[in-house]
This record gives C-alpha cells, sequence and structure tokens, in this order.
C-alpha cells in the first residue's frame, strides 16, 4: 500500500477484515447471518490473540515454577514408554518431575499433567530449554528415547552444557548431575562405558547407561540371589534353573558370574531350560568364552511348553533339576511365563511331593498387565500375589515398573552408590593418598600415616552405631587435618568422598558398584566357613580363603568387562593407555601368581565390610 509496516496498523486491518468484511451496516443490522457471523469473526480473532499470549505466559509460569519451587528434581527427556513408564513410578513415589518432550501433540500430555508432572514442551537440544528446566538445580536427568541416537546425541548435550556451567562448583558441593541414559543395544553400553569420558576430568556428571534388560537382572540378583536359598544345603553343589532364555536371562547369567563365588563351594551349576537352547547355549559361549572358568552352564532342552512327558528327558537332567535351590523364569509374555512356572512347580510336586520347597522367582516382561488385573480387584486386592507367595514359594517381578520404581532407580541405587562411593575412598586412602599430599600440599606423608588412615575407618564402626557418607566424611576429614597440619577446608576441596569418586571412568565406578552388591555374599559365605563373628581377627584368620574368591570374584568381573591378561611395560604412559583403553591388566592371574602386595588388596575389601553394613543399615532405614 506505500505505507511504512506499523504492527497496529496491521492488527487494525485484520480486525476490519475479519470483522467489519467492508459490509453495509444497515445490511449487516438488518441480517441476522452477517451479525453472527461478524461476532464469531470477532470471538476468532480474540481466541487466537489469547492463545499466542497464553503459550507464552504459560511457558514463563512454568519457567518460574520451576526456578523458585523446584531443587534436586528429576528431569525426564521425551514421553516414549519407557520414559513414560518410568515418569510414572517417579510420580507415584512423590518426586518431583519434569518432562521435556518436543512433539506439543503428544497423547500423554495432559495425562501425566494431572499426575503431577510439570510439562515443558520445546526442543531439548536448545540451551534456552536447558535453562527453563532448571537443569543447574537438577538432581537426575533421564534419557529415555525409544532410539538409542536419540540418546546419545541428547546425552553429550548435557554433558556439554555441565561441563559449561560447572554444576558442581554452582552448588557450593562435589555433588553432580546424574544422567541416566536408556541405551537398548548392549554393544552400545559396552562402548560408552569403554570409551565415553574415559579420564572423566570434567568432573561435573555422572553418565550411567542402562538397559532394561540389565537393570531388570540386577534387581533380581539383589533380591533374591542364589546364596539365599543355600542356607539348608550342606553339600558343596549347588545349582539353579534359569527357564526362558532371553536378554533378561542372559544378563542374569553374568550377575551370577561376576557375583556368585563362595569358599568352599564349587563352580555355581546354571541349569538352562528352554526349546532353543542350543541356540542361545552356542551364542552365549561365542559372546563370553571364559564363562565356564566361573559357573558350569548345562543346556536343557525343553520338549513341550508345560513339561508334560519330558520323560524323554535324561534321569539325570530330571532328578538335578528337581533338587536345585531355586529357579528363575523369563519371557517374553506374562500368560506364558506364569503358565511356564506353574507347570514346573507342577513337574517339581511329581518329583519331590513338596509344593513349598524350591522357590520360584518369575520375571514378568509387562507385555499385557494380566498380573496387574489378577492382583488389583477391589474386592480381593493382592489376594492371587499372596497366595502364590505364601502357598506355593513363587515369586514375582515385574521387569520394568519394579525396576523403574523411584526406590529401586534412586534410592536403592544411591544406597549402593554411597558404599561403592566408600570403597572407592578406602583404597584411595590406602594407596593414592601420598601422591595426592604431595601434588596439592607440596608435604610428604610420615611414616606409619596411610596404616592410622585405613584403620580408622576400619575402626569407625566400632565407636558409631549409626554411619551417614557425609558424618563419616567429615570425622574423617577432622581427623585427617589433625594428623596432616592441614586445614579441613582445603582437604575437602581436593580429598572429598564425592570428589575422590567423580573423577572415576565409568567401568571402575561399575566396578566399585559391583563390590558393594557383593557384601550380603560375603557374610554368606563367612558364615559357612566358619569365620564368624565379623571381626579383624577372625578375617585375618580366614585371609587365605576369603582374599581367593574375592580374587575370582573380581577376575570375572574384569573378564565380563571384556578385560585381558597382559604384563605392563615399564613405561607409565604406555601402562595407562593399555589399562584404560586398551584393557589389559596384568592381575588376570591365579591368586597364588599374585604378590604379597597385591594380595592384600583382596583382604582390603573384607576389613571395611563392618563400615559398609553399618552405612547400608542407615541408609535403609533413613528410606524405608
Amino acid at each position: 500500500m506505500g505505507k511504512e509496516f506499523n504492527f497496529w496498523g496491521v492488527l487494525f486491518t485484520i480486525f476490519n477484515y475479519f470483522i467489519m468484511n467492508d459490509a453495509d451496516p444497515k445490511e449487516v443490522s438488518s441480517n441476522i447471518f452477517l451479525l453472527v457471523a461478524k461476532y464469531l469473526a470477532a470471538i476468532l480473532v480474540g481466541f487466537g490473540l489469547f492463545t499466542l499470549s497464553f503459550r507464552f505466559l504459560r511457558r514463563v509460569f512454568l519457567s518460574y515454577r520451576i526456578r523458585f519451587q523446584y531443587q534436586d528434581h528429576i528431569i525426564i527427556f521425551s514421553l516414549d514408554p519407557i520414559a513414560k513408564s518410568i515418569a510414572e513410578q517417579l510420580l507415584g513415589a512423590g518426586y518431583k518431575v519434569v518432562i521435556v518432550e518436543n512433539q506439543e501433540e503428544h497423547p500423554a500430555l495432559e495425562a501425566m499433567e494431572e499426575k503431577g508432572a510439570v510439562i515443558i514442551t520445546a526442543n531439548p537440544y536448545e540451551k534456552k530449554t536447558l535453562d527453563m528446566v532448571g537443569l543447574s538445580r537438577a538432581k537426575i536427568c533421564i534419557l529415555a528415547h525409544t532410539e538409542d541416537i536419540e540418546n546419545v546425541q541428547l546425552a553429550d548435550k548435557i554433558s556439554s552444557y555441565a561441563y559449561q556451567f560447572n554444576l558442581d562448583t554452582a552448588r557450593g558441593t562435589h555433588d553432580v548431575l546424574k544422567i541416566f541414559m536408556h541405551i537398548d543395544e548392549f554393544e552400545n553400553i559396552d562402548v560408552i562405558k569403554d570409551y565415553f569420558d574415559i579420564n572423566n576430568t570434567d568432573e561435573h556428571y555422572d553418565l550411567h547407561a542402562f538397559s532394561i534388560n540389565q537393570l531388570a537382572a540386577q534387581k533380581i540378583y539383589d533380591a533374591y540371589a542364589p546364596h539365599k536359598y543355600f542356607a539348608a544345603q550342606n553339600s558343596e553343589e549347588h545349582s539353579i534353573a534359569i527357564i526362558g532364555c532371553n536378554k533378561t536371562a542372559e544378563f542374569f547369567i553374568l550377575e551370577n558370574i561376576i557375583l556368585s563365588h563362595y569358599a568352599g563351594k564349587e563352580r555355581l551349576k546354571i541349569y538352562l531350560v528352554d526349546k532353543d537352547v542350543e541356540q542361545f547355549y552356542h551364542d552365549f559361549h561365542y559372546q563370553y568364552p571364559f564363562c565356564d572358568e566361573y559357573v558350569e552352564l548345562i543346556p536343557v532342552k525343553l520338549l513341550n511348553a508345560n513339561f508334560f512327558a519330558n520323560f524323554a528327558w535324561s534321569k539325570a537332567h530330571i532328578e538335578k533339576l528337581a533338587e536345585v535351590n531355586a529357579a528363575y523364569f523369563f519371557g517374553e509374555s506374562d500368560s506364558v511365563v506364569m503358565s511356564s512356572a506353574a507347570s514346573f512347580r507342577q513337574f517339581l510336586y511329581t518329583q519331590t511331593r513338596n509344593i513349598t520347597q524350591i522357590p520360584l522367582i518369575i520375571t514378568l516382561p509387562e507385555d499385557s498387565g494380566i498380573y496387574d488385573f489378577l492382583n488389583e480387584n477391589d474386592m480381593h486386592k493382592n489376594e492371587v500375589e499372596q497366595m502364590f507367595r505364601t502357598s506355593l514359594n513363587m515369586h514375582y517381578v515385574r521387569r520394568q515398573s519394579d525396576t523403574f520404581s523411584g526406590k529401586s532407580l534412586i534410592e536403592e541405587s544411591e544406597t549402593i552408590d554411597s558404599m561403592s562411593r566408600v570403597i572407592n575412598y578406602y583404597y584411595a586412602v590406602s594407596y593414592e593418598f601420598p601422591t595426592l599430599l604431595a601434588k596439592h600440599f607440596q608435604a610428604k606423608a610420615e611414616d606409619g600415616l596411610v596404616n592410622r588412615l585405613t584403620e580408622y575407618l576400619e575402626n569407625y564402626p566400632i565407636q558409631h552405631e549409626a554411619i551417614s557418607e557425609a558424618g563419616l566424611e567429615s570425622d574423617f576429614i577432622e581427623y585427617l587435618s589433625a594428623q596432616t597440619g592441614i586445614g579441613e577446608k582445603e582437604l575437602y576441596q581436593v580429598f572429598s568422598v564425592k570428589k575422590q569418586w567423580n573423577v572415576l571412568s565409568n567401568r571402575k565406578k561399575d566396578s566399585n558398584r559391583y563390590a558393594a552388591r557383593n557384601l550380603d555374599a560375603r557374610f554368606y559365605m563367612m558364615q559357612l566357613i566358619g569365620c564368624w563373628p565379623v571381626n579383624r581377627e577372625n578375617m585375618i584368620k580366614f585371609y587365605p580363603r576369603l582374599a581367593t574368591v574375592e580374587h575370582t570374584r573380581w577376575s570375572a568381573e574384569k573378564m565380563v568387562f571384556n578385560f585381558r591378561y597382559g604384563p605392563y611395560p615399564a613405561e607409565r604412559k604406555d601402562k595407562v593407555v593399555l589399562k584404560e583403553v586398551l584393557k589389559i591388566h596384568d592381575q588376570l592371574i591365579p591368586y597364588e601368581k599374585l604378590t604379597e602386595e597385591e594380595k592384600k588388596k583382596d583382604l582390603n575389601l573384607f576389613l571395611l565390610m563392618p563400615l559398609l553394613y553399618k552405612l547400608k543399615q542407615t541408609r535403609n532405614k533413613q528410606v524405608g
């Protein structure tokens, strides 16, 4: 029109065009249809303007709400099925959850808002989005897109954000942002844990790659470890049955390879029962050719779905399956797994005339919700579960809901991490403190200082009924300051428990976690061989047997992590590359061939057991 653009002029033109439409006022007033159209047009324009302003104002409101009301909250990226399930579990447990979803019309948005989540519909890769959701104040980020590539790219963005803004310094503590990243392909997890941030010099985040199958297997092992059912067995042989061979079952076998080692007992026997067991057995040995050193896998072909007429089995298989200490069931269908467990209980009864002797642990994939349907009837709530548990000794674990509950994902994992951090701290005091003392304070450790420090940690549970990680750290830093003459604040900056944890690679963190999760098995083993009560005198007395088992467990863990034996060169730089990148370790040898100093490392973990036990008890009381 030859006029300079003006917003208000354009707005007036819009109103004039859509409302007045250049109609004759007399015609408008005399024609009811034109009159209605006029007001409808006005309403439509007004609604459009309101919508534009409402979205902007709503986003501003949510941003300020998160800024002033949310601290140590959980941010979940996407509402894909896995992420949605995790969000529902966490919201049900009372956690503050912020969900970032790129799709503005996602069908689950309204339902999640009703459950209490704060929903931000925005591009998660933009810095302003990460600012809006309060990433600098969050406790945990969960990346659970269906596609691995989405999670990997987003993890890279978030880790860069954490590094750029130095989050642990911003918090004023050594607490770092935890990033849980779901990865479907286990090979991707291996690569991420092996090579992502090998030296972890950033110290601003803790990246934990996981898969549903792996976490479920760990949950099952921790809750229903085989040794919990060995107590009544005096024989050296002990065995379990795995019925149904899928990915979760594969991870469960790996858990047993790493954790199921006991003095005075032979390798754990694992009977694999499945219609396609030959293929599974072959594939597992192809992937883990060293497995026979740590467990004995025995394939048993299942002839039909309900264990009917399995007299075609060898007599030995029938007898041995009827004598296992526990049976674990896996599959991809709730109804199939439940029916298989019921049929196996029938089989056991025909062999033993006992319906509760052998516990059955059934892992439900949650494909149909049938188990929840049976248990959530208002008139007979949980009756089915109680009947299975008490009358038939059958225990059910839901692969997703039980694994991703607030208790499992945060409280239980934090208990394990707290114990893991203390284990790592003990070894840092034992083997790294003199170097840190010289590097940061230009001081030399006096003779006997390290021994006094480790003895302080070992004796700490004797003087304290309840132990927390923060209390232990505070008392130890105070003692360390008195021993060295260095101020507590200065010591905390370079030698706090979490500071020493943050610098570890992913694999080293996992190694400490396995050592922490093995605590109950160690107590069982010590009772088994007569090393009781648990005290320094008894542990030193039984040292050769205890340390041998721990070295076997450690070796199994390293083999599963793809380490191999190899001598180290004299050049330190080459040694670091071999150990951290190529994954070569010179201690993957029989225990008898270790040096005396290396043997002592295996004993140290047992000397720390009373401290770890009280720490675990205290945390369980706090969260329970």
